[in-house]
């Protein structure tokens, strides 16, 4: 039991340096836009990811805990529903479309990658 506990800690602290590392790079790369694309990728890539592992690594308990662990660390809901509150303080249009598209991408890469 404890193995699969420092197992998960370590794969959550590597998906959230990845996170962390990529949402400073899209921050430089898309600052003027409102729409906070980092958080978009990072969820729709990690969607996909989790799909495919699911799919996937069903009958490998110790690779579906490491890589789940490490996809949990680097997709973030909260952060995700924070900027809609943000967006909606700016503009109440803006935040309703990065919901639903975020969303929306998210369960169609999800379905894509449970499918492959």
């Amino acid at each position: 039991m404890l193995k699969y506990v420092c197992l998960v800690g370590v794969g959550a602290a590597v998906g959230s340096v990845i996170r962390y590392l990529l949402t400073e790079l899209f921050n430089r790369l898309f600052m003027k836009f409102e729409i906070p694309f980092s958080t978009i990728t990072i969820n729709v890539t990690g969607s996909f990811l989790l799909g495919l592992l699911t799919r996937n690594l069903v009958g490998s308990s110790t690779a579906f805990i490491i890589l789940s662990s490490i996809i949990a660390g680097y997709t973030t809901f909260s952060t995700y529903m924070n900027e809609v509150i943000q967006l909606s303080n700016k503009n109440l249009y803006t935040a309703i479309f990065y919901y639903f598209i975020t969303a929306i991408l998210g369960i169609s890469a999800a379905f894509l990658g449970f499918c492959i």
